[in-house]
């Protein structure tokens, strides 16, 4: 049985892509509301999915972490006790 992946996203992300389709030009304000508003009621996860596929679509997701970064700091720590 092959494993699926992503599923509530797949479902939720044409519908959120016609939602904003429906209502361009409006203020990216407006539209959250208007995304907020036609959230299926899905509580935790599902939920989340639903507001990171929205900002995502919006073009306003933030931008994960550079793993790099904190390598570099504890390599910097571990140095320095050596």
């Amino acid at each position: 049985m092959a494993a699926r992946r992503n599923t509530w996203r797949m479902k939720f992300a044409p519908i959120i892509a016609e939602l904003i389709r429906d209502n361009k030009g409006k203020p990216v304000k407006e539209l959250r509301k208007i995304l907020r508003a036609a959230n299926p009621g899905y509580y935790k996860w599902p939920r989340k999915i639903w507001g990171n596929e929205s900002l995502r679509q919006l073009g306003l997701r933030k931008r994960k972490r550079v793993p790099g970064i904190a390598l570099t700091q504890l390599e910097l720590v571990f140095n320095a006790e050596s």
